[in-house]
């Protein structure tokens, strides 16, 4: 489906795709959820790219999902809107390389989901944070599926139950995002970041993204023992010198 709500340029092994319905704070209808997850789908399959850029077009990174105009009515339809959700939260963290947002204006709900979802959440100073559900009478459930996962999960009970919004500082102090900066300076430090993992090997990244996803359930125990198959597999592939 061509949409010009996602773009994409897929450049020297740097994929950046850019939310862009910047008239509607790039709140995404479902026209916008489908290019979205063909553009990640397509992404993915032509590999053609390490580093991922998700950025939003105008003020606001993502403003969350616009519901339709005729809303689902039975579970078995608002199952199918809902999995189209978890589809593209699915192919964003299943890239093989290093994912990297770049956040300013607001960041609500599906927007904030798809923002912290990255490898690396970049934020500018005066972003505005919020997983708002809980004001429309909604239980954000899909939100809660990660997000007891990412922070400790007091506060993130706290944050889907009041719908408050937070500012970028305390994000950063949750360890909900990897670094708050001026809000001239974000487009830099993306690219700063994007530089430095171009120079790191494409394997070792890989792999370290595949050991703390394939471990997040596991004991300790278990965790260092993978850990061990793991570095021993790799290191008897490495390339010899």
């Amino acid at each position: 489906m061509a949409s010009q709500k996602i773009l994409l340029e897929e450049r020297e092994g740097v994929a950046t795709l850019t939310l862009n319905r910047p008239e509607r704070d790039n709140a995404v209808d479902s026209e916008m959820m489908e290019a979205l997850s063909e553009t990640l789908a397509g992404v993915r399959n032509r590999a053609l790219s390490r580093v991922l850029v998700v950025r939003g077009n105008g003020d606001h990174f993502c403003g969350g999902r616009e519901p339709g105009t005729t809303p689902p009515k039975s579970p078995k339809e608002w199952k199918e809107v809902l999995n189209r959700i978890t589809q593209v939260n699915q192919l964003l963290t299943s890239f093989p390389g290093i994912t990297v947002s770049l956040v300013h204006g607001k960041a609500f709900g599906f927007g904030l989901g798809l923002a912290v979802g990255c490898d690396i959440t970049l934020v500018a100073e005066g972003a505005r944070l919020a997983f708002p559900e809980v004001k429309a009478g909604l239980p954000p459930t899909i939100v809660m599926s990660y997000l007891g996962r990412l922070i400790p999960r007091k506060k993130a009970f706290e944050l889907v139950i009041t719908g408050r919004e937070m500012n970028p500082q305390e994000a950063e102090r949750l360890g909900l995002v990897n670094r708050v900066v001026p809000a001239d300076q974000l487009v830099a430090e993306g690219e700063r970041w994007v530089s430095l993992l171009l120079k790191q090997n494409a394997e070792t990244l890989k792999t370290c993204k595949d050991f703390f996803r394939d471990t997040a359930d596991l004991s300790s125990e278990d965790a260092v023992q993978y850990g061990v198959t793991l570095l021993a597999n790799f290191m008897s592939n490495k390339p010899k010198k």
